[in-house]
C-alpha cells in the first residue's frame, strides 16, 4: 500500500509543457503565411466587332496608378491554337487584335502587374 503515483504538481507541469510544445509547432507551421495581399480594383473591358476582331480597353479605376503592365491573352475557343497575347498601354488606350477572325466564342483573360510586383487577373470573360 506504500505505492505512490505521479504527484498532481508534476502532472500539471507535464500538461503545461505539452501545451507549449503543441503551440510552438502550430505557430511554426503558420509562421510561413504572410498577411493577405492587397486586391487591386481596376477596370478592363473586352468586346468583339461583327467581323470578329476583339477590342480590349483599359478603363482605369481607383488603383489605376498602381498598374505597371497589362497583358491580354485572347484564345479562340473553337481553335485553341489560335491565341495571342497583347500588351496594353496605360489608361484609356485600346488595342484591337486582327491576327485571327475569332469564332462565336472567344476567351479573353487580362492580367495586370502592379508596381509592388504582384499580379492579378482583372478580366476573365468570353466575348
Amino acid at each position: 500500500m506504500d505505492e505512490k503515483g505521479v504527484s498532481p504538481v508534476i502532472g500539471v507541469i507535464l500538461m503545461v509543457a505539452a501545451t507549449i510544445v503543441v503551440a510552438a509547432v502550430v505557430m511554426g507551421m503558420l509562421g510561413s503565411f504572410g498577411p493577405p495581399k492587397k486586391t487591386y480594383s481596376v477596370a478592363v473591358s473586352a468586346s468583339k466587332t461583327p467581323e470578329g476582331n476583339v477590342t480590349v480597353t483599359f478603363i482605369g479605376g481607383p488603383d489605376a496608378s498602381f498598374v505597371k503592365t497589362l497583358k491580354a491573352n485572347i484564345t479562340d475557343v473553337s481553335y485553341p491554337d489560335h491565341n495571342e497575347t497583347i500588351t496594353l498601354t496605360k489608361t484609356g488606350s485600346t488595342n484591337t487584335t486582327k491576327t485571327y477572325t475569332y469564332s462565336n466564342l472567344t476567351h479573353v483573360v487580362v492580367t495586370a502587374e502592379f508596381k509592388d510586383g504582384t499580379r492579378q487577373v482583372v478580366l476573365d470573360t468570353y466575348v
